[in-house]
């Protein structure tokens, strides 16, 4: 059986990047449409993620429980900090998305402005560890592939 989870994380990865992206740009330009952008693409990232993180999930269980894989295997950890990652920046995500609902101005507020682009670094930083721990467990684990 092939692997769902490799074909389902590349959309949320791109509309998540392109989130923070956007918000960049709308604070370079001065020019609200980009914001506008960015939350939309944020709400169809996290969307796709939670699609990503069910589809690793399943997997995940078929791939360890597995006779390939003894239960003491190093790919194991990497499993782990692979889904630790991505699940972390998901919840930063959460956190930007629930920020920007909650206070749809907040770029003009220094203060609020300056958490909320924390998350989004923070998101940024935990995602692109989890795409390449991901990477990694398919490329030189061979996990998820035909």
């Amino acid at each position: 059986m092939y692997a769902l989870h490799p074909a389902t994380v590349h959309i949320p990865i791109g509309l998540l990047l392109a989130s923070s992206l956007f918000t960049f740009i709308a604070l370079r330009t001065g020019r609200m449409q980009w914001e506008q952008s960015s939350f939309h693409c944020l709400i169809f990232g996290l969307l796709g993620a939670v699609i990503a993180m069910v589809s690793g999930l399943i997997d995940a269980a078929r791939q360890v429980t597995s006779p390939q894989i003894a239960p003491d295997d190093p790919v194991i950890m990497w499993i782990n900090g692979h889904a630790a990652a991505s699940l972390a920046a998901t919840l930063c995500y959460g956190r930007v998305w629930l920020m920007r609902r909650r206070q749809p101005g907040l770029l003009t507020d220094s203060t609020q402005r300056n958490a909320y682009l924390g998350w989004h670094v923070a998101g940024i930083v935990l995602l692109v560890l989890g795409g390449w721990l991901g990477g990694r467990l398919v490329f030189e684990f061979n996990l998820g592939r035909l």
